[in-house]
């Protein structure tokens, strides 16, 4: 895997853009550097909000991508997966196929190393802290999704420790969220719903209490001077709001370092460690422990900053939609990419990874073929231009973009719904080798290759509606429609030139006769005999159309009466050589007739096909005359 020699760690995670994910990623990739491994990190963006849509299907493809019998230590984040059905997929691809280490982060599972949290112990100091420190007895808790291991046991440390001061808990005291920023107002109403409002609210996350700060004050109730709001985990978004947030601080960098030195320390052995990480009690303004903050400006010059950063960011990446918008080929894309990435963060390298047949446009797309193309390449902030690297897929990249230092990727899906098309590989600088993937820069990219494919569909059938329009489906040949575009186009370019052109008028022999003696069957069979010929007789430039029931017409350019005689002959010799071998009961034979020479400004296509046909009809005469003459 990268094909640097060196071993390599796989992290399996959601979103690597949140506080923790961020800082897993970003503590991970740091250690792993130490320690001298690769590390991968296989991330998707979640399906929220898009359920039965498919496109949580293609979410889950970038899970299929590694070879997980070549990782050397895997480690999982599985309470970031938004996904349930994507847990399922990657423990069964370990079940089946890993031989190395696995660590599980915060969420326990059997038959791995684990690195997690007391839960039983979790809300026990900023409850006692609370109650001591602060005098508070009615106390709300806002706990995370009902029925999750770790909202159940951060809500019955919460009451336990409450009922040690024999402190009741009411009706309207506890409330289930879903450990992030959409449910504060239902909380709030919850929590007044008998008149009062609590003295402290609790909550079992940082983006819960934030939520529910937000909605204080929306209801004009003071935190911390009203009521006091604490959270858990530590998030640097509770340290950069305005009051700062009392919050339980979990070391995330901890947890990371320790992960990868659990994959080293058991590198060659089966046995299992659980690990339990410190908690921190950190106060700070939203319980009034902190009533002035030395730091608050800077903290807020630094939140501007984000902010207009962010800003920017968003900016920029819609125009890029729009100019993606313009795209219209796989080829074009890396000219879009080129202009728009140095707006990701601290990137150092990006490849847009596509399927080796991602311009079939027949293809069903799901999931990775066995070849994969790097079609879009920036390395070392350098656009390499149109590039079409192919290389086996479970290398992940291309050698020649590997070099032998420890590597630290981050793959993310590319799909539409659950078309997938493939991947994309980010690298980043700096000592932490860490920066942020965007969503919408994601979804950007999957959306301008589905429009390119659409694009090329629509013109496809854009394409076969105009033939059906100008050809004729029996003989394959162009309609009178088809003839009378092109040939007048060709004849009018010969009148330009001064150059010379032929057309030939066609008149199959017979055919009333075989048609009602073998049937309108053979008939049309007699009519794509004749239709063959005139392809078999094909000059460069020539246009052969069959104009109605037995007549055909064909123009070419040419240079003399040879090219003509030569034409003439190899068009009834064809015939000729149908007539031997068919073992038909009847004959297929043609009259012809043409007019040849340079165009003046006098003559016109039509002009050329009415002398054509002329001489066809005396021909056919003398012909038929002939056939009649050879029966006595």
């Amino acid at each position: 895997m990268f094909s640097n020699g060196r071993k390599t760690i796989g992290l399996f995670i959601f979103n690597p853009k949140g506080d923790f994910q961020g800082e897993v990623c970003r503590s991970l990739s740091v250690r792993a550097e130490q320690m001298g491994y690769n590390l991968a990190v296989f991330s998707s963006y979640g399906a929220y909000g898009t359920k039965g849509s498919g496109y949580e299907v293609g979410e889950m493809m970038i899970y299929d991508l590694p070879d997980y019998d070549k990782f050397d230590g895997i480690v999982l984040a599985f309470d970031t997966f938004s996904i349930e059905e994507a847990k399922e997929q990657v423990l069964g691809y370990i079940k089946k196929y890993a031989k190395c280490p696995v660590v599980s982060l915060r969420e326990p599972l059997e038959g791995v190393h684990n690195i997690l949290i007391r839960e039983e112990t979790s809300m026990e100091k900023v409850t006692r802290h609370i109650i001591e420190d602060h005098g508070k007895k009615d106390i709300a808790f806002m706990s995370g999704t009902k029925g999750r291991e770790d909202s159940e046991k951060r809500l019955a440390c919460f009451q336990r420790v409450m009922a040690e001061y024999g402190y009741p808990v009411g009706e309207h005291r506890i409330f289930y969220g879903d450990f992030w920023k959409g449910k504060g107002k239902e909380a709030c109403d919850w929590f007044f719903a008998d008149g009062t409002y609590p003295e402290a609210v609790i909550c079992a996350n940082d983006y819960m209490a934030l939520s529910v700060i937000d909605e204080l004050f929306e209801r004009d109730v003071r935190v911390p001077e009203d009521a006091l709001v604490t959270g858990y985990d530590g998030l640097d978004e509770g340290v950069y709001y305005n009051p700062s947030l009392t919050t339980v601080h979990v070391d995330f960098k901890d947890m990371a370092y320790k992960a990868v030195d659990l994959i080293e320390r058991h590198q060659n052995d089966d046995d299992l460690e659980d690990i339990y990480v410190e908690l921190e009690m950190v106060p700070r303004m939203s319980c009034g422990c902190m009533r002035t903050d030395d730091s608050a400006a800077s903290r807020r010059c630094s939140l501007h900053k984000a902010m207009m950063e962010g800003d920017n960011v968003d900016m920029q990446f819609s125009f890029m939609t729009i100019d993606l918008s313009g795209v219209t080929s796989i080829g074009e894309l890396h000219e879009v990419i080129a202009k728009y990435i140095y707006n990701v963060e601290g990137f150092e390298n990006y490849y847009v990874c596509l399927r080796e047949d991602i311009e079939d446009r027949k293809v069903k797309y799901a999931g990775f073929t066995d070849q994969m193309h790097v079609r879009a390449a920036i390395q070392h902030r350098e656009d390499l231009g149109e590039v079409d690297i192919s290389f086996d897929r479970h290398r992940l990249l291309p050698r020649e973009l590997i070099d032998d230092s420890p590597q630290c990727y981050y793959f993310v899906p590319i799909h539409y719904r659950d078309s997938g098309y493939g991947y994309e590989a980010y690298s980043f600088g700096g000592k932490s080798r860490y920066g942020k993937t965007y969503v919408r820069w994601n979804i950007s990219v999957s959306n301008a290759i589905y429009n390119i494919k659409s694009y090329n569909r629509m013109n496809d059938l854009i394409f076969e509606l105009e033939n059906m329009y100008i050809q004729d489906v029996l003989t394959g040949l162009y309609n009178r429609r088809g003839f009378e575009k092109y040939a007048r186009m060709q004849f009018s370019q010969a009148r330009a030139k001064d150059s010379m052109v032929c057309v030939v008028g066609i008149d199959m022999d017979g055919l009333k006769p075989i048609n009602d003696i073998y049937g309108h069957h053979e008939g049309d069979s007699a009519l794509r005999v004749v239709g063959y010929a005139i392809k078999e007789a094909v000059v460069p430039g020539q246009i052969g159309a069959r104009i109605g029931g037995d007549e055909f017409e064909v123009i070419f350019p040419c240079e003399s009466e040879k090219d003509i005689d030569n034409w003439i002959q190899t068009f009834e010799q064809s015939l000729e050589a149908y007539n031997r071998k068919a073992e038909k009961p009847y004959d297929v034979h043609a009259s012809l007739g043409y007019r040849a020479g340079i165009p003046t400004a006098d003559d016109t296509i039509a002009s050329y096909m009415k002398e054509s046909d002329d001489l066809m009809y005396r021909n056919k005469l003398e012909n038929k005359k002939k056939r009649k003459e050879s029966l006595r």
